[in-house]
């Protein structure tokens, strides 16, 4: 099978809490431990993004449950891509949780998703570079608060 990385946006279920956020992150990182799926999640009080990798059957079953997930709604694909090697190889799941409640002002990042999204699909570059920002905008210490 051929290794791929798939995109998507889709709107936080109205209430969503840092419990359940923690709970999405703890079983995500165990079932994506066993199934070899590496990325990344950003979520920003009202919307999620999130970029996977795997096998591209893996994936696919993948995307069946994420989409079936009443915690969210209007999954948006934006991308769907062969690559010939991962990106996120070092996080079954790793998080930037732009909503918590640090001293840290996020309002640059907040709305990002929609504002680089839009209504449009991402090229493999374009979708990297957006997730690879969560990593690189801020100080390590800045970076530990916002990460779950």
């Amino acid at each position: 099978m051929a290794l791929m990385t798939l995109a998507y946006v889709s709107e936080a279920r109205p209430g969503l809490s840092l419990r359940d956020l923690k709970q999405i992150l703890r079983r995500s990182r165990e079932n994506n431990y066993r199934r070899g799926v590496s990325g990344y999640l950003v979520f920003d009080g009202a919307y999620f993004a999130q970029i996977l990798e795997a096998e591209a059957d893996v994936l696919d079953g993948l995307m069946h449950v994420i989409e079936s997930d009443d915690r969210h709604h209007g999954l948006r694909l934006l991308l769907r891509a062969p690559i010939a090697e991962r990106h996120f190889a070092d996080s079954c799941m790793g998080c930037a949780n732009l909503a918590a409640p640090v001293q840290l002002d996020t309002s640059e990042l907040r709305g990002l998703i929609r504002d680089v999204t839009g209504s449009r699909q991402l090229g493999l570059s374009e979708a990297l570079e957006f997730f690879c920002l969560f990593g690189t905008f801020r100080t390590p210490q800045q970076a530990a608060l916002l990460t779950l």
